[in-house]
């Protein structure tokens, strides 16, 4: 099993290694944080009764998504302004900051697992849709899919899959105006 630390390494470099590098400092800082840290957060992480890196819980992941959440909801400034600044002493005392003030928001975000929208899944829907195509009358249906990576994956018609060495038209044969949900 994974130990805590090690996950926050894991994923700080995959991120990197995907062109994510806000992500891979958000988890070095955290990293960095709750090591010294004595909260109720920093303890629960600490002390994880699963595998917290990426092949089971994703511990850091939902913290990053905490986090994300505050900026992007506008509840905190400041961490926003720290993304947009390139040092890691800003990101660092401001992720600190956060994990003071925010603890709440922060321990119920880690009761849940991300979600990553990684598009890359449509490639299954794309190639069902296509066999379905064929299958019903017009080559028409609709697709209804709970938690669909944000909806991403609701939009395959507009991906291309690449089959070998050629790749398929987004949408199906003479169905350029289908309205897919």
């Amino acid at each position: 099993m994974t130990s805590w630390r090690e996950a926050f390494a894991l994923q700080a470099n995959a991120c990197r290694a995907l062109g994510s590098p806000l992500t891979a400092r958000i988890c070095e800082q955290l990293a960095l944080i709750l090591a010294k840290d004595d909260s109720v957060l920093a303890r629960r992480v600490r002390t994880w009764p699963g595998d917290p890196s990426h092949r089971a819980d994703s511990v850091p992941l939902r913290l990053c998504g905490a986090l994300h959440a505050l900026v992007l909801t506008g509840q905190n400034p400041e961490l926003a302004q720290a993304y947009a600044e390139a040092d890691d002493a800003t990101l660092y005392q401001r992720i600190s900051h956060t994990i003071q003030s925010d603890q709440a928001h922060m321990l119920e975000w880690l009761d849940h697992a991300p979600q990553t929208n990684e598009v890359a899944r449509a490639a299954v829907l794309i190639a069902g849709a296509w066999f379905l195509g064929h299958l019903v009358p017009n080559g028409r249906f609709d697709l209804l899919e709970l938690g669909a990576s944000a909806g991403l994956n609701l939009n395959f018609p507009h991906y291309r899959l690449a089959v070998s060495d050629r790749f398929e038209p987004a949408l199906l044969p003479g169905d350029e105006a289908a309205v897919w949900l």
